[in-house]
């Protein structure tokens, strides 16, 4: 096929795969507030325990293989009433810890390597550490103070003067969406369980063709830049690592990308750091697009979970303090692991699944 005809029909289906996850996060939110109060409630009561909230935020996106599914939901959830401000931030926590599941999975391709996995391994726990010592330090605080959801709401009653759930965007594409929603909601045959289950599989879908799509438009271009360019200095390695995010709308594709180039010693682990710091800022950007084609609230909560990846970097990565935990976490693990090789596969089992089950079961 000619190269230049592919080049189109790939954009063209990454515009077309945008629309219909726009399509998807629209009808969940309308499935929901079809519902009404009793699932609101229910979904509610599920999530009123920010402990649980959190570890169900993890379990969700450890299946979802993508914090970018799980948040737009989320802010879906929000805009539909099903859950409060308040009960998405910890979910949205929880999916920062669940989206790194995928580059720990990546490094174990290398398990058989000797230094390589070690490499590897370091290279993809490194963001795990970081992102939990920031939930251990900002869920506490946001649970004592809620600062994340006065930010929040700070920022959408200065941008748009009031964050009502009734507050909507008016624009051509909002528009365009509703047709799409409306549509779907004809597929359903006016039942609004398989509304809900049709906009949450057409929202997944969706956003896997776009990471693969945008990945063999984006990533094959700029794997040869990745030790000349970018990873000069820190600065470089996060402002990269938020534009390649953007980009491919996926942490878990870029910050999985480099884990191979660790283990082949071109990129070192105080190189990578950055680098996956950049990467949490860009996957907010999946859920704010989301969320203006719905309303102020669901913008809302997705303005929180930048504010939340922001707070981190502010906290631990420039606090000389703390900047080194995750680097010296990863560090130990990857040469316990190097010893033990059961010790990644215990880890990946217990952490990301075991552990949020058990907690979820006993909560409920």
């Amino acid at each position: 096929m000619n190269k230049r005809l592919q080049l189109y029909l790939q954009i063209f289906g990454v515009i077309a795969a945008l629309y219909l996850f726009l399509v998807g996060i629209k009808g969940l939110s309308t499935g929901i507030k079809h519902l009404g109060g009793d699932f609101a409630n229910e979904i509610m009561s599920t999530t009123s325990n920010p402990f649980l909230a959190l570890f169900i935020g993890i379990l969700a996106t450890t299946l979802f293989q993508s914090s970018s599914t799980t948040t737009s939901i989320i802010v879906g959830m929000v805009s539909g009433g099903a859950i409060s401000l308040s009960g998405a931030i910890p979910m949205i926590m929880g999916a920062n810890i669940g989206t790194t599941v995928t580059n720990t999975i990546v490094s174990m391709g290398h398990i058989n390597r000797g230094n390589e996995f070690k490499r590897a391994f370091s290279a993809s726990t490194v963001h795990d550490f970081f992102n939990i010592l920031s939930v251990s330090i900002l869920f506490p605080l946001e649970m004592a103070f809620g600062f994340l959801e006065k930010l929040a709401k700070g920022l959408g009653t200065l941008l748009f003067g009031s964050i009502s759930a009734n507050e909507v965007f008016k624009s051509p594409i909002k528009t365009a969406i509703k047709y799409g929603s409306k549509f779907l909601e004809k597929l359903s045959f006016g039942n609004d369980i398989i509304l809900i289950l049709l906009s949450i599989f057409l929202t997944f879908l969706m956003l896997y063709l776009i990471v693969k799509l945008l990945r063999s438009l984006v990533l094959k271009n700029i794997k040869k830049y990745f030790d000349a360019y970018i990873f000069k200095n820190a600065f470089r390695a996060m402002s990269f690592g938020i534009l390649l995010t953007i980009m491919v709308q996926s942490s878990s594709i870029t910050t999985s990308t480099i884990v191979p180039l660790a283990g082949a010693g071109i990129v070192s682990l105080r190189q990578i750091y950055p680098f996956t710091l950049g990467a949490n800022i860009g996957t907010t950007v999946t859920a704010l697009l989301a969320a203006l084609t719905l309303n102020v609230t669901a913008l809302v909560a997705a303005f929180a979970h930048l504010f939340f990846n922001l707070a981190g970097i502010l906290v631990i990565y420039l606090n000389p303090l703390l900047s080194n935990i995750p680097l010296r976490a990863a560090e130990w693990v990857a040469e316990k692991s190097y010893k033990n090789k059961f010790i990644p596969i215990i880890y990946l089992i217990i952490f990301f699944f075991i552990l949020p089950l058990t907690i979820i079961y006993t909560g409920r």
